[in-house]
């Protein structure tokens, strides 16, 4: 058996002697992780794959960073299968973010989120269709890693075009926070939030960006200002109890991040260093943060096993655990605590659930689960003979 055979074949060992019905309208359901894959493609709107609930209310709306999600996820699949229905999809989402790269028709390009949303609970409402930065930058992503695998040059041409139209805003200090790293949004009233896991997520792909473009200034704006957001969270690293390096969610939200912004953190570093930045920082202390989530084999929102509760875990925070879990390729472990622990938000209805305690379905959450999924399943090692 390959490994990732034998690693479904125990965890359905262990979800059939383990588990019990995880809510009273849901009968537990056991999955492999390749039946959760396909059965989250399946559950998507067939032209418009993005598009589905959030937490915001039930309206069925297309959320970009969902779309980024998505082609980031089957731009890895395609890579190992070359199946043209999975580039169809890649390009069904990519062409949604090429049209509406500004969709409020402010003339300042980028993404955000279908609802009006107060994003640090200050009373300052940001409006719909509002810049993210963090949606800004999956979406970029998404857009990169459909770049990475599209073999028609025109169209890549213009992948490259709307990437660096969304990129421009920040290549200046205009929409910086005080300590000089983008805000969290282009809205005002958020930059006064030095927010670290947005930025240093974008600044993985602003390096990213910046070894595909051919102008020598455009690349040093790129590369210098993705150094800065690096060279920031430097100087802003604390060190826990175990030597784990760690930060703050902003300088003025003195908490630690939780095990979702933790891997955005992660994985924003990851994409500096791999595609060139210097990271003069302990990578492995880094990394190890993510074990502080883990209790007895489960993984918890937060860091702090006091007050937790298994119900707290959103599906996202496990999904995008899972994708840096496979990039670390620590495949034994997602078996062993991680992919046990999902299979319990999966229903009846074919659905994964929010968290353990609301078996609403949200395509962020869903997306989330999916790019993990995708480069648990396919990679080098498991796509081996």
């Amino acid at each position: 058996m390959k490994r990732n055979q034998i690693g479904i074949f125990l965890l359905l060992i262990i979800i059939a002697s383990s588990c019990s019905p995880i809510s009273k309208q849901n009968e537990f359901v056991a999955i492999t992780p390749i039946e959760a894959y396909n059965k989250i493609i399946e559950n998507l709107d067939t032209l418009h794959p993005g598009k589905g609930e959030d937490v915001f209310n039930k309206k069925h709306q297309n959320r970009p960073m969902a779309y980024g999600l998505i082609m980031s996820a089957e731009s890895n699949r395609y890579k190992y299968l070359k199946d043209s229905s999975i580039i169809h999809r890649v390009r069904l989402c990519g062409e949604w973010l090429l049209e509406n790269s500004d969709i409020n028709n402010n003339g300042i390009y980028g993404y955000g989120i279908a609802d009006s949303w107060d994003a640090f609970s200050d009373g300052s409402i940001n409006p719909k269709h509002q810049e993210y930065t963090i949606t800004t930058a999956f979406a970029i992503k998404g857009l990169l890693d459909w770049h990475s695998i599209e073999a028609d040059s025109l169209k890549r041409t213009q992948i490259e075009t709307v990437v660096y139209n969304c990129i421009t805003p920040f290549l200046t200090d205009t929409y910086d926070s005080p300590i000089g790293i983008p805000a969290y949004t282009f809205n005002s009233n958020d930059k006064q939030y030095d927010d670290f896991n947005a930025a240093v997520y974008l600044g993985g792909q602003l390096y990213r960006y910046s070894t595909i473009v051919e102008n020598d200034s455009i690349r040093q704006l790129l590369s210098s200002k993705s150094n800065k957001i690096v060279e920031v969270m430097a100087d802003n690293q604390l060190l826990d109890d175990s030597n784990n390096i760690y930060w703050y969610y902003a300088l003025q939200i003195k908490k630690p991040n939780d095990l979702l912004h933790v891997s955005y953190i992660i994985e924003g570093l990851r994409d500096y260093k791999h595609f060139g930045g210097s990271l003069n920082m302990n990578w492995d202390a880094i990394l190890n943060t993510l074990n502080v989530f883990n209790y007895n084999n489960k993984w918890y929102e937060f860091n702090e096993q006091i007050g937790q509760d298994d119900d707290n875990v959103r599906l996202w925070a496990l999904g995008i655990t899972m994708y840096s879990l496979a990039m670390n390729c620590e495949y034994s472990k997602i078996e062993e605590t991680l992919w046990p622990q999902i299979n319990e938000y999966y229903t009846a209805n074919g659905t994964f659930m929010f968290r353990l305690s609301d078996d609403r379905s949200m395509i962020r959450q869903d997306a989330h689960l999916l790019l993990g999924l995708s480069y648990y399943l396919y990679n080098d090692k498991s796509m081996q003979k």
